[in-house]
């Protein structure tokens, strides 16, 4: 790779990083192509040499996160040895490590005034769909190795039971990004507990683990915490 083509990996690189960063920071539907020019320090026009549209910033964006928890999480998953508790305590560990699951709540932050947002749901719809991806190549074989050991009781494909699961973690996100969106609600906190609550007892009901034993291996409490944090935050 010769130095214009380093370079050009540099820009691509830090378009991407410095998107990422105002998507936290003030939303997904609040980030203009002319904000992101301007934190990466570039022209519209130069922008453009890279990516067409923010919705293709956050194609890519999305796509590394899916292959890089997918290399993360594989190798766990094609281990041999640890039962399926053990791997999918690994793998849940090292998801809450990477912040994947607080993404969603970080990057749908609501616009001031609040209105419907078609920006948000096509970002919900790129997310989903990497999302999905994901757990039918890492939970469904996790899954499977667990019904083979007796660890978990479900009929039918494993692979649909993935599917099943990332749609409950979906339905969860938006049950809990809805609640984001107004953090000084009263009760909040007790709401994103009890949200947080229903899904791992679905997920403990389709999947046939006791529910205790699920809540460990899934780090509820730590999940839990960390949308207590997310929802301070964002009431400050």
């Amino acid at each position: 790779m010769n130095k214009r083509e380093q370079q050009k990996e540099k820009t691509y690189r830090e378009i991407l990083a410095r998107t990422e960063e105002l998507f936290r920071k003030i939303g997904y539907e609040n980030t203009t192509i002319q904000k992101i020019a301007d934190s990466c320090g570039l022209s519209k026009g130069a922008l453009y040499n890279h990516f067409a549209s923010k919705e293709e910033v956050l194609e890519e964006i999305c796509r590394s996160y899916y292959l890089q928890m997918k290399q993360l999480f594989l190798p766990i998953v094609e281990e041999t040895g640890p039962d399926m508790h053990d791997k999918l305590l690994a793998v849940m560990q090292l998801a809450r490590a990477s912040g994947m699951n607080t993404a969603s709540a970080e990057f749908e932050k609501k616009a001031d005034p609040p209105r419907p947002e078609r920006g948000n749901l096509l970002m919900e719809q790129i997310m989903g769909s990497y999302s999905e991806k994901l757990y039918r190549e890492v939970f469904s074989r996790l899954f499977a190795q667990g019904r083979t050991e007796g660890l978990c009781d479900f009929e039918g494909d494993p692979e649909i039971l993935a599917v099943y699961i990332h749609y409950l973690d979906l339905g969860m996100s938006r049950q809990i990004n809805a609640v984001m969106a107004d953090p000084e609600q009263p009760g909040a906190e007790e709401k994103i507990s009890r949200i947080i609550h229903g899904f791992s007892t679905a997920l403990s009901r389709i999947a046939g683990i006791p529910l205790e034993t699920l809540d460990t291996l899934i780090l509820t409490d730590s999940y839990l915490e960390q949308m207590k944090t997310l929802l301070l935050e964002r009431s400050l």
